[in-house]
């Protein structure tokens, strides 16, 4: 039967150029992600390091950032991207349109009843939890309550705004959907140089002391920024729409969006799980450590999480946010053995990536976190907080942006129960793990990162197997492994020049402390990272990868 006339010749020919636009999405990402360190550069020189204002805000800020990671970025982009892929396909951009307008529609609508429902609950569960009696919320529960009610209707904004660029994603429109995240960072920033203008913060020597009440009062402006950049992050994108067909329009006869739209919104429900239970994990690990930490531990676990998320972003989440629409689109139409080579070679670029990111902040964990924290009320302890647990989560890069690839080569072939079967397993295991290091080991932040890093890696273990296995995938081509083998060879030469350079131009005097601090950290850390890279680059050639020969291709042709 031939395809309505509206519809596409072919769903695999729109995601063409795989390397540009994964490039592009790297790049936006990259602007968007430096943008966020700057932002929590901020935070700590407002707050400082023991603030527990600011450990509250960044508990409260956990619960809104959980559905953005979970239904936004991963639940409800990959649900509509899988089915407006097979309405697209099936029945023609005219039903896609609808499929995608009930779904915006129909979604709104419940996520304004679980955010009140969630607003609810969290102004009316005790502080206390039943039968062990341990407070969850801290010893100051008050204000985590009220910046998280505060924040709680970011999550209507942030979830629609992913509706709207899982849409463009598989039009094939994926500059705007990586711009649209940054108003977030835009806006926030905004409010934070105007606090720290307002109340007169030294970015060095002397620290302001600003009393509890006065950094509530900040934290309640915050809130109003973070709701202001999420109707940027939706209006920002109606242009888009409109260019690509996704707005207004007459109804598709033939088509009931009405069933396709509950249909996306009941798959998304095992996505949340199985898409991102990584940051399953990293919620898990902020609520205990809130619970369970001094004063500022919960801010520098945050801290460190937030660095260790930027390789994960610009490396992992940005290929599978390439990639996914074409793994869908041959799983869809039955190319089981172009799936596999394409999952691995995405793999395989991830992990050239990857394995020098982790490699690289295990060396240069505290002088990182010393250019980026150590400024204004922020001081040398709380530096060394944030580096131990940096180290530990950089572990946990490489699993993480397996897992996302691997876990959408399940969802291409429409196995949704596995991953999640196997991250509801590793999320008891991150727990019991968190319980053991911090309450068994006496571990400080660190603690709840080598759990996060553990319990990634026993997922990547036990996820592997199966694409094989279970969905009868072709099996990983020779010579994989040896490639993989390779590149940890040259990432570890890659480290260790990291930690010789900076060694040599920062002598035995100790990272984080008065003489070697903050911004004066900063020449030795650019020197290292540059002798990191050039490093990297000269094994990669030495060692003949091809990861590397191929980037070095693609950039001869585009001078030639």
């Amino acid at each position: 039967m031939s395809l309505p006339p509206d519809a596409p010749p072919d769903v695999v020919a729109r995601h063409g150029s795989l390397v540009k636009r994964t490039a592009l999405v790297s790049a936006l990402t990259l602007v968007s992600r430096v943008m966020g360190y700057a932002r929590e550069s901020v935070m700590a020189a407002l707050f400082g390091d023991k603030s527990i204002i600011n450990d509250a805000f960044v508990t409260a800020w956990r619960v809104p950032n959980l559905f953005r990671r979970l239904l936004g970025e991963g639940a409800l982009s990959t649900s509509l991207q899988t089915k407006l892929t097979e309405v697209d396909h099936d029945h023609g951009e005219a039903a896609g349109r609808a499929l995608f307008q009930r779904t915006a529609h129909v979604a709104s609508w419940i996520l304004l009843a679980v955010c009140v429902g969630l607003m609810t609950a969290v102004a009316l569960l005790p502080d206390t939890t039943p039968l062990f009696g341990w407070r969850w919320l801290g010893v100051n529960p008050e204000p985590v309550r009220d910046l998280t009610v505060r924040l709680m209707p970011y999550v209507v904004f942030v979830c629609l705004s992913a509706i709207f660029s899982g849409a463009l994603q598989v039009r094939g429109e994926f500059r705007v959907s990586s711009i649209a995240p940054a108003m977030l960072n835009v806006v926030w920033i905004a409010a934070l140089v105007f606090l720290l203008w307002q109340h007169d913060v030294p970015w060095s020597g002397t620290r302001a002391t600003i009393s509890d009440d006065t950094q509530f009062d900040m934290a309640r402006v915050l809130c109003w920024a973070v709701l202001l950049s999420g109707f940027l992050q939706l209006a920002i994108q109606i242009p888009a729409l409109r260019r690509h067909g996704l707005y207004g329009g007459a109804p598709a006869a033939g088509f009931d969006p009405i069933a396709g739209a509950w249909d996306v919104l009941r798959t998304s429900a095992p996505l949340a799980m199985g898409a991102a239970v990584y940051q399953v994990n990293v919620m898990i690990d902020g609520l205990m450590a809130y619970g369970m930490l001094d004063p500022g531990g919960s801010a520098a676990f945050h801290y460190a999480t937030r660095i260790q998320q930027f390789p994960v972003a610009l490396i992992a989440t940005a290929a599978t946010a390439a990639v996914f629409p074409l793994l869908k689109a041959l799983g869809h139409t039955g190319k089981r053995d172009e799936l596999r080579a394409l999952h691995d070679r995405a793999q395989l670029a991830v992990c050239y990536l990857a394995l020098p990111a982790s490699l690289g902040l295990v060396v240069l964990a505290r002088p990182i976190c010393t250019v980026l924290f150590q400024h204004g009320n922020y001081t040398s302890e709380g530096v060394g907080r944030a580096s131990s647990a940096l180290t530990m989560l950089a572990l946990s890069i490489l699993p993480t942006g397996a897992i996302a690839l691997t876990s959408r080569a399940y969802f291409a072939l429409s196995d949704f129960r596995t991953p999640v079967r196997i991250a509801a397993v590793m999320l008891v295991v991150n727990t019991a793990l968190n319980v053991l290091f911090v309450y068994g080991m006496k571990m400080d932040a660190s603690g709840f990162a080598l759990a996060t890093s553990i319990a990634a890696w026993a997922n990547l273990c036990w996820l592997w197997p199966g694409l094989k296995g279970r969905l009868g995938l072709p099996a990983t081509g020779s010579g994989f492994f040896g490639r993989i083998f390779k590149m940890l060879i040259a990432a570890s030469l890659c480290a260790l020049a990291a930690w010789v350079t900076r060694h040599l131009i920062v002598g035995d005097a100790e990272v984080g402390a008065a003489e070697v601090s903050g911004l004066r950290e900063l020449p030795a850390l650019a020197a290292a990272i540059g002798a990191a890279v050039v490093t990297y680059v000269g094994a990669s050639a030495l060692l003949g990868l091809e990861e590397w020969r191929n980037i070095r291709e693609r950039i001869a042709r585009r001078r030639g």
